[in-house]
């Protein structure tokens, strides 16, 4: 059941159209890494690490059929709501009402999109011990057999990152480049395809747990290793009911195979 203020949306004469927004991943808050100069440090540690707030959107229809209330006094009910739980087959949330528009309308039928605002995104799902397997891993998690991802796409790492400027200037000239370039990042281009609602929120849930988590997250790639970490977030796109896809990026700070230690940020 979808409801608002712990009400039903037919309490409000809405009907769900959809959501957007409801399964991204958020981005980290704040410094993610600190900048020596010449080595980058990563900020990985339990205090280290905050989460931006997270925007859901609820598109719904309103049919003034359904109720006695007009369209003003609803949304006048639902802008003043104080901060209160979105309950939905994707979970519950803690909400407050951002903005609501008017999408269009035609006769007694009008279409809102209402923006609501998760200003402590939760990420407490429960990680049981990883399943495995030969395929792509992190943390020993298997994206195919532990959390149901297929992965469409991997862009490659042939490619150099950018080179970092100096923070020194000079006189009527830009800024020096130095010797130095910036993390390289995973791309990866995700898709999930799930039996139900349900699996769905609890496979997505615990991946997004495992990006969570302090410390670096190890991907094994290609019989390599890497030790990445996330500063941003992905948004989810649904294809169905059951199935999203979502872009992920993963910061690298150095490869285990190449280096056999890791002490940079930078990959030179």
């Amino acid at each position: 059941m979808n409801k608002l203020n712990g009400k039903p949306l037919s309490y409000y004469g809405l009907i769900l159209v959809g959501y957007k927004g409801i399964l991204d991943m958020p981005s980290r808050l704040g410094d993610t890494y600190y900048d020596w100069g010449d080595f980058q440090q990563p900020l990985v540690d339990d205090e280290d690490i905050f989460w931006k707030s997270k925007n859901i959107n609820l598109n719904v229809v309103f049919d003034e059929r359904r109720t006695n209330r007009t369209l003003k006094l609803v949304v006048n009910e639902i802008s003043n709501l104080p901060e209160c739980l979105l309950e939905s087959k994707y979970g519950n949330f803690q909400v407050k009402v951002k903005a609501i528009q008017k999408v269009n309308s035609y006769e007694n039928i009008t279409k809102l999109s209402i923006l609501f605002n998760e200003r402590k995104p939760q990420l407490n799902a429960t990680l049981l011990a990883p399943i495995g397997g030969t395929g792509l891993l992190i943390d020993g998690y298997d994206f195919k057999k532990d959390f149901g991802i297929v992965i469409r796409y991997t862009k490659s790492l042939n490619y150099a990152p950018i080179t970092k400027q100096l923070a020194t200037t000079v006189f009527n000239s830009s800024k020096i480049l130095s010797d130095h370039r910036s993390f390289k990042v995973f791309e990866l281009d995700c898709a999930m395809v799930c039996s139900g609602v349900s699996e769905l929120k609890e496979a997505t849930d615990k991946f997004k747990k495992v990006l969570s988590l302090s410390g670096y997250r190890v991907l094994t790639f290609e019989n390599e290793s890497y030790n990445c970490f996330l500063t941003e977030g992905f948004k989810v796109v649904f294809i169905g009911e059951n199935a999203i896809k979502f872009k992920l990026l993963l910061n690298i700070t150095a490869n285990f195979v190449d280096s056999e230690f890791v002490i940079t940020g930078f990959v030179n």
